[in-house]
């Protein structure tokens, strides 16, 4: 498959009518790119209703690193055809719970020794922050970063910050923040010498990679620093991993980059269901979590099974990393402003966010779909399978649409602004 566009405007007229229908009905509206998927595709392409081919390099928001019709993915799916396809899988038991995570626990060191799945990235986060709570009896707030993003549920939101638009009007439990920067240890001292006590801090919890806050990769010096502070301490230091985890930066976690261990970890996304990693010791008394269809839903348990062990049999993340690397090299090529990334969780910045926004609809109505992040940023994280020819593609397409909205006078026009919010809204 190569990129097409088909469609004298996009969105397509059969994507538009199902656009604006969602438009009234969807109560969490939100902007989507200017297409309805088909179900077609081939690896990095996908088919949309209206037959334009398209080039992800957005991966669901990392969360297909397989892209589109993988043969062993759609292997698994042959194998479920009866029904139930969801179980409350915490008090009534399937072998794939089991299974999933036998194999989530292969990849991880020993203290990580146990895990609890549930529905998505910002329950798990949740559930580790109830863990760590637990841990603490005497805590009264926790500890997360400037510009972060943990999720959208209100504990999880807690957490978060990174734009107002997700927190406006939502109550907070209890946080204090940290610049995402070597000073972070500076501030942290200062907070316990000045204001309070290391037993009334809950946890620390930090991305390993800044996702929606901007990719933001912090230094070995930060990262240890934090984590030795919360060894001293017997703080419990909680990584999220939703966005990183699963092989996204050329590791199976990305912490492993820096060498540090957590306390407890949060997974999703590629994984396909949540998950909540620590040590058995560390989980609290049977009741305190559950979850109805946590370690229930049959097909992506069966899905996150095949993913971890297609990432070992292919040796994917040899891939991810040197197919990241000609990656990066093709965007410093075009003299882009701060390429940076680990594995295939690669960004450049454009100058400014409305350049950013322009860029993000020229380039979908190129055939390239990307995200954006930060303030300005622009995020490339294409499936674990892409080739050098797709990388190749979707340079010539950057290329082509930030030479357009670079020039004089350029301003988006048509149905697509009615979809993508041009030169605006939220990313």
């Amino acid at each position: 498959m190569r990129v097409e566009i088909a469609s004298k405007t996009l969105p397509g007229n059969k994507s538009k009518k199902i656009l604006q229908k969602l438009r009234k009905l969807n109560g969490a509206w939100n902007y989507p790119y200017p297409f309805v998927l088909s179900h077609e595709g081939d690896r990095c392409h996908f088919k949309d209703i209206d037959g334009n081919i398209f080039l992800d390099f957005a991966s669901q928001i990392s969360s297909n690193p397989f892209g589109y019709n993988d043969k062993d993915i759609n292997q698994v799916l042959k194998r479920y055809k009866k029904s139930p396809v969801k179980y409350a899988g915490q008090d009534f038991v399937i072998k794939e719970h089991l299974n999933l995570i036998e194999e989530l626990l292969k990849t991880t060191k020993k203290n990580l020794n146990s895990a609890f799945l549930v529905n998505s990235g910002a329950e798990a986060v949740e559930n580790a922050i109830k863990i760590a709570m637990r841990m603490r009896k005497k805590a009264k707030f926790g500890i997360s970063f400037e510009n972060s993003f943990h999720g959208r549920t209100i504990g999880a939101l807690s957490l978060t910050n990174s734009k107002v638009i997700h927190k406006k009007n939502f109550f907070s439990i209890p946080m204090r923040r940290l610049p995402y920067n070597e000073s972070a240890i500076v501030k942290l001292e200062n907070l316990i010498k000045r204001e309070i006590s290391s037993e009334e801090i809950a946890f620390i919890i930090m991305e390993p990679v800044q996702g929606e806050g901007g990719y933001n990769f912090p230094s070995q010096k930060m990262v240890n620093d934090i984590a030795n502070f919360c060894k001293s301490q017997g703080i419990p230091f909680i990584a999220d991993e939703v966005q990183t985890g699963m092989g996204r930066s050329g590791k199976f976690w990305c912490m492993e980059h820096y060498n540090i261990v957590p306390d407890i970890m949060s997974s999703a996304k590629a994984l396909q269901v949540g998950a909540v990693i620590s040590n058995r010791k560390n989980f609290p008394e049977p009741g305190s979590i559950s979850s109805t269809w946590g370690g229930g839903d049959v097909i992506n348990l069966a899905i996150g099974i095949e993913i971890i062990k297609k990432i070992r049999k292919s040796n994917l993340l040899n891939h991810v990393n040197h197919i990241g690397e000609y990656l990066m090299k093709r965007l410093k090529e075009l003299n882009l402003e701060k390429v940076r990334g680990k594995g295939l969780m690669i960004a450049f910045d454009m100058p400014n966010k409305k350049i950013q926004r322009d860029f993000i609809v020229e380039s979908a109505k190129n055939g390239l779909v990307l995200l954006g992040c930060g303030e300005k940023s622009i995020r490339v994280i294409p499936p674990y399978v892409v080739s050098r020819k797709d990388v190749d593609e979707a340079i010539e397409i950057i290329e082509k649409s930030y030479k357009n909205i670079r020039k004089r006078g350029f301003k988006h026009s048509g149905y697509v602004c009615n979809f993508m919010e041009c030169g605006e809204g939220y990313t």
